[in-house]
């Protein structure tokens, strides 16, 4: 699927054509799956444990100036602490069917993306957020994309099969989401703590990265992003951690994961993943994950980073219900001063052609006093298209789950709706076959700033793609041409409860 043709038939697939071509998306959660499950290489006995206490650093950083800076005597503690902050998990919330949360949002917190660690010399690792370690990859000897001296490179994979199989092709372009989701994370994180970065999505590194990850074991990847960290000097000598897994669980997962790699669907997907690893290589330029704020008014003055860590959340219900509820709240100029920052906040070189593509509109709703409707959001701020006080409760009606007595959606009480379109066609005839997976990561890379500066201001940012796109883009005037391909609707919950902290 290297054409053009090709690549947009299987895009359009998973956007305007997927409600006349594919039935409902219907998951069975009871249905086991292999999130969480390391690859099997990655489930040897030796590797680094990470710094303990990475939240506190940021909890006495204050949000939005306040940068960390150097941890411990040497770059690679500061390291083990971004990877702990970028990518540990949270909390536990009791009554919450969905796995443990992180930093960043997952489709039903399965968290497909996988971390692997790659310095100048030695093995290769596989960061295991359970472990609280970065583990030794074995065989050490896998092709790996080495950095030079001193620098380390992460990368960025999303497993395909970790996604329901109900999902079927979707996986591919939520998997892309995910790692652009990542590499947010990834990159605000580095830069809180002092550290300079570059990102390559395309070229012979990131095609070393691809055998790297195919060597862990089963399972379909997603064309791998390589972040190099610079100057982190040399990491910890590797010692001897804790033996995980290898018991009957692992063996059934270990099935399961076989199995699914075999789905039809992903036999697709590996080809609309081929051209970002046949491609040329990609400028490497890192862009800013982390706006350039005002310091916050009085209101604001104890916020600090790792607040706004552990704020960050989708959204949810409480059990047996599915969705996400919201509640109406009134959000002043400072919220949306700091949604549109993280929204601008430029990404990485090799994303700003796709970028340039892709129209934003954002409905506000009691917010900063504009009136509720549509606006264009260029140059960083927000032009007026439309008044409409009922857009946001229109807009719920087109959502893929509705209101039910089984479901909530809080769609219409949502305090900012961010929804990102694109003329598919002349993006990918333009641009390359590569660019329809770009997009997605492009998406992802907004999604989750805007995540960040709602978790400021106690908002949720809810990521998604499950609406009507044709009907959502008559709603909106989109030009005939162009598709809605995402959406992210920032809101306040009205359910929570007392929840375990697992920051190690």
């Amino acid at each position: 699927m290297t054409g053009t043709a090709d690549v947009l038939r299987f895009a359009l697939r998973q956007g305007p054509l997927r409600g006349l071509l594919h039935d409902p998306i219907n998951v069975d959660e009871r249905v086991p799956t292999t999130a969480c499950l390391p690859p099997r290489s990655a489930r040897a006995d030796r590797g680094r444990p990470l710094p303990l206490g990475a939240h506190e650093l940021l909890a006495a950083t204050p949000y939005p100036a306040g940068r960390a800076g150097a941890v411990g005597a040497g770059g690679g503690q500061r390291v083990g602490a971004v990877l702990a902050a970028a990518f540990g998990p949270l909390r536990r919330e009791p009554s919450n069917p969905a796995n443990d949360h992180r930093v960043t949002a997952s489709v039903r917190s399965k968290f497909p993306v996988h971390v692997f660690t790659v310095p100048a010399e030695g093995p290769a690792g596989y960061l295991d957020p359970y472990r609280h370690a970065v583990v030794d990859l074995d065989p050490a000897d896998a092709p790996a994309p080495r950095p030079a001296r001193n620098d380390l490179n992460i990368v960025l994979a999303g497993r395909h099969t970790d996604l329901p199989t109900p999902y079927g092709v979707l996986r591919c372009a939520l998997a892309d989401l995910e790692v652009g989701i990542n590499l947010r994370s990834l990159l605000a994180t580095a830069e809180l703590f002092g550290l300079r970065a570059s990102v390559r999505v395309s070229g012979p590194e990131v095609v070393r990265a691809a055998r790297l990850v195919a060597a862990t074991g089963p399972g379909s990847w997603s064309a791998p992003v390589v972040v190099t960290l610079h100057e982190v000097g040399e990491l910890p000598s590797a010692g001897p951690l804790e033996p995980v897994g290898g018991g009957a669980l692992d063996a059934e997962l270990d099935a399961l994961l076989e199995e699914e790699t075999g789905h039809p669907s992903l036999a697709e997907t590996a080809a609309a993943v081929a051209p970002r690893l046949t491609g040329p290589a990609t400028p490497t330029g890192p862009g800013r994950a982390l706006p350039e704020l005002p310091l916050p008014g009085a209101r604001k003055a104890d916020q600090d980073w790792a607040r706004v860590w552990w704020n960050r959340s989708a959204g949810r219900v409480p059990r047996p219900l599915s969705g996400f509820s919201a509640r109406p709240v009134t959000r002043g100029e400072d919220c949306l001063r700091d949604l549109l920052a993280w929204a601008a906040a430029p990404a990485p070189v090799a994303l700003r052609e796709v970028a340039a593509r892709v129209r934003v509109t954002v409905v506000p709703q009691r917010l900063a006093g504009l009136p509720t409707g549509r606006y264009g959001f260029t140059d960083g701020g927000l032009r007026p298209a439309e008044a409409d006080p009922e857009l946001p409760r229109r807009m719920e009606a087109l959502f893929g789950y509705p209101l039910t007595p089984a479901n909530d959606c809080g769609i219409r009480h949502a305090t900012a709706l961010w929804i990102f379109s694109a003329d598919l066609r002349t993006l990918v005839e333009d641009l390359g076959p590569a660019a329809w997976g770009l997009l997605q990561v492009w998406c992802g890379w907004v999604s989750h700033g805007l995540t960040l500066g709602a978790a400021a201001h106690g908002l949720f940012a809810r990521p998604a793609r499950s609406f009507d796109e044709h009907r959502l883009a008559d709603l909106l005037r989109l030009p005939e041409a162009e598709s809605p391909v995402f959406l992210t609707a920032c809101g306040a919950t009205r359910y929570a409860e007392p929840m375990l902290d697992l920051r190690p």
